[in-house]
Formats: structure tokens, C-alpha cells, sequence
């Protein structure tokens, strides 16, 4: 893969910790944990903690908006910058 492209991001909390999934295609999908991001933290700190996750992989989007899609599920599309 070179030069990869974020599609979607989708954060999750279950009941044992926080994790991400991550979208270039619908073909394309990577996931992981938030090791370092207690249960309990809230949500901003998980938001923040994926995107330095991101930024080790993927061309570090300007903005990512996120929308809570359920209870313990959020979901954000990146905006890149002019």
C-alpha cells in the first residue's frame, strides 16, 4: 500500500476496552486496540488517543468529525484542508 487514504473511522468502547477500525476501502479495513486508553476514560481521550494511532499509518487527516452512532460507538469521516 502506498500512500493510503482514510475513508472512515469508527471508535468503540466493549466491555473490556477501546478499540478502532479504521477504513481505506470497503475492501481495505484495519483495526485495532487502544492499550494505553482506560475503560473508563472518556470519549475525547479515546478520540485523541486514535488519532495519534492514525497519525503512525496514515496521512494525519486536518479534521476528524465525529458523530456517536450508538451507545458506546462513534464514527467520523476525515476533512482534509484546501
Amino acid at each position: 500500500m502506498t500512500d493510503p487514504d482514510i475513508r472512515w473511522v469508527l471508535l468503540y468502547r466493549t466491555a473490556a476496552e477501546w478499540r478502532f477500525s479504521v477504513g481505506e476501502s470497503p475492501e481495505n479495513v484495519a483495526s485495532g486496540v487502544l492499550p494505553d486508553t482506560p475503560l473508563d476514560a472518556p470519549v475525547e481521550a479515546a478520540q485523541r488517543d486514535v488519532r495519534a494511532r492514525l497519525a503512525h499509518g496514515w496521512p494525519s487527516p486536518d479534521t476528524l468529525t465525529w458523530r456517536q452512532t450508538s451507545a458506546d460507538s462513534w464514527a467520523a469521516v476525515p476533512l482534509s484542508g484546501p
